[in-house]
């Protein structure tokens, strides 16, 4: 396969979207996983009994904080993985109100369940595929509010902070297991905002020229704000933002920041299992941008897929998914030429 050029220019957006695209094509927690109800502590579940719930939900329910449960089904013998076209349940899934979920809706739990507990990992995969670009190359990050930084891979800070989710979330998933009894069940819990604060963590994309936060023109890249239930300014997944809009306007929907980010080193994975997943991650990532430096572009501009066939009807450029364009245009538009 074709090196990647130096004068290569790389689109933060589209990496982002293919970043999160590769991960969800290879994570480990809920590969084979759907979703049956949304609950949010108003009326009783119905899947599964509310005793079964971890503690921390009924003691979130005492103190009025606001909250939501995902309850997930796994058949692990299935031969492939969920995908979002996948995640619903054949069956429905049930949610208050009873109303069908839409596209973006089911995209938001699909989000919040991949990236949970993921921040550092995808970060660090960010970042090593940055530090494995020719130094000459350009990153190139456009936000949809129209500010736009052209910098080296080198131009590249690791930001971290502690922060309060204003949603607790309880990711519970099932596996039925006849062999063992007609009521019996492998189950696993997953939970986020229940217990304080959170270490979350983001790049800055871009040199610094100033330290007053409304004058900073550098881009934060936040892979995991769906891990909070909240979107990037332009509808996406994840967060591209100038940093000022970032803390004023992304961040604050979902979650209360308790002190002003620390600059840190590069990022590094203790546990074996994790950095070896983490460099399997940028294996294929830059698999991804070696195509794209040979002409093979033809991948989806929202949410990364490859092998798209539809083009934009405006700028017969960008590829995108069907669903996706309609989803994606918020953020397209802006920068549709």
């Amino acid at each position: 396969m074709a090196s990647i050029p130096d004068d290569f220019v790389v689109d933060v957006h589209d990496l982002a979207a293919i970043i999160l695209d590769a991960h969800a094509a290879t994570e480990t927690l809920l590969p084979k996983s759907q979703l049956v109800e949304i609950n949010r502590g108003i009326t009783s579940p119905t899947t599964l009994p509310s005793h079964v719930f971890a503690p921390e939900w009924h003691a979130a329910k005492v103190g009025g904080q606001k909250r939501v449960a995902y309850i997930l089904k796994t058949d692990s013998s299935a031969s492939e993985r969920t995908t979002i076209d996948t995640f619903a349940s054949p069956q429905g899934v049930k949610v208050p109100g009873g109303q069908e979920l839409t596209r973006r809706e089911l995209e938001d739990v699909f989000w919040r369940c991949k990236t949970f507990n993921n921040g550092y990992i995808l970060a660090y995969v960010a970042q090593r595929v940055l530090d494995s670009l020719p130094p000459t190359a350009k990153l190139h990050a456009r936000t949809s509010a129209k500010h736009e930084v052209v910098c080296k891979p080198s131009d590249v800070t690791v930001a971290e902070i502690d922060i309060v989710a204003k949603e607790a979330c309880l990711i519970l998933d099932y596996e039925p297991r006849p062999d063992l009894g007609p009521e019996r069940v492998n189950l696993s819990q997953h939970m986020t905002g229940f217990d304080g604060s959170i270490p979350w963590v983001f790049l800055l994309i871009g040199e610094p020229k100033s330290e007053d936060l409304q004058a900073d023109p550098r881009v934060v890249l936040d892979l995991v704000t769906s891990q909070l239930g909240g979107r990037g300014g332009g509808g996406e997944v994840f967060s591209l933002e100038r940093a000022f809009d970032y803390h004023q306007k992304v961040l604050p929907k979902v979650a209360d920041e308790l002190e002003k980010y620390d600059l840190s080193g590069k990022i590094r994975l203790s546990d074996d299992a994790l950095r070896a997943r983490g460099d399997a991650l940028v294996d294929v990532v830059m698999g991804r941008l070696r195509k794209i430096a040979s002409g093979e572009d033809n991948f989806c501009r929202y949410c990364g897929k490859e092998e798209v066939q539809a083009r934009c009807s405006k700028c017969k450029k960008a590829y995108f998914c069907a669903p996706c364009h309609t989803l994606g245009w918020k953020y397209h538009k802006v920068w549709c030429s």
